[in-house]
């Protein structure tokens, strides 16, 4: 997958907490994905952590890394093979995706 996106804005600072509701199937309850960000430089580590009701067929702890960064989103490559996006608006998350 080849995703990259470049503005000549300077990289914010992601370093953070975001909780995310996700949804499994449509008739599954939604289900909530705590993303922790954590930024040292150019070196970004993500950690995704999922409530201890979910899924058991789904890792509780998911590493991925940024694959792709500007101004506005970070695509994060997790250690299953899944990529998702974050989008910042004015440095606050704003919204996910997930990248099919």
């Amino acid at each position: 997958m080849n995703v990259s996106l470049r503005t000549e804005s300077p990289f914010p600072n992601l370093t953070g907490t975001y909780t995310i509701q996700i949804v499994r199937n449509s008739s599954s309850n939604p289900v909530d994905l705590t993303v922790l960000i954590e930024q040292e430089e150019e070196k970004i580590f993500v950690t995704a952590k999922l409530d201890s009701f979910s899924v058991a067929s789904i890792p509780r702890v998911l590493r991925g890394r940024i694959a792709d960064r500007n101004a506005h989103q970070a695509i994060v490559e997790f250690e299953n093979g899944d990529w998702e996006r974050y989008v910042f608006t004015e440095g606050r998350f704003s919204k996910h995706e997930f990248l099919f």
